[in-house]
């Protein structure tokens, strides 16, 4: 079973929605080949955003659990609910405008969400790394199968998308970050 649109009204029953989450979550992070081949033709946001809600929930309570620093715990969920749909957008211009591949918004964004299942163990210290490149493979996996790109050309369209993040972030850190102190005396 999956998380999908198709079984929507059985995951509004609290048993049925942590089973179906579980069984996503499973099929994302050990087999997400057949996950993303099995949900590529399905519609919607729902499902895909409930889904990634409920994966940064989990992790920002680890994280609030482990740190404690509320600013921290602020910045996660945002990073959480925010990004994906900025990466989304990012990597459907670079895959449809660059690499001339076919594809929707909708399904960026699919692959984006459910790639959000490392969420639920990348709090884990020393480990988010590894997981964070994990979920690159996961997101490549998922354009491969949804865009029929090339496995080189999804991971280009990531590395892209990551050089653009690092200008973007950067060129923020050195117009709003930390102002010198004035000279005292």
């Amino acid at each position: 079973m999956t998380f999908s649109p198709d079984n929507d009204r059985n995951e509004s029953k609290p048993g049925r929605f942590l089973t179906s989450f579980f069984h996503a979550a499973k099929a994302v992070l050990f087999s997400p080949q057949a996950f993303f081949d099995a949900v590529k033709a399905e519609r919607g946001f729902r499902s895909p955003f409930v889904f990634l809600l409920s994966c940064i929930v989990v992790h920002t309570l680890f994280v609030a659990l482990t740190l404690g620093k509320p600013a921290v715990v602020l910045f996660s969920l945002f990073n959480g609910l925010v990004m994906p749909f900025a990466t989304a957008a990012l990597l459907f211009v670079v895959l449809t405008r660059l690499f001339n591949s076919p594809g929707t918004y909708e399904q960026t964004y699919r692959v984006v969400a459910y790639s959000a299942a490392t969420a639920l163990v990348s709090w884990i210290p020393l480990a988010g790394f590894v997981i964070e490149l994990y979920r690159v493979y996961i997101i490549a996996v998922g354009l491969r199968s949804v865009f029929s790109v090339k496995m080189s050309r999804a991971l280009a369209a990531i590395g892209v998308v990551v050089v653009t993040y690092i200008v973007v972030f950067s060129l923020l850190g050195h117009f709003i970050g930390p102002q010198p102190e004035p000279p005292q005396g």
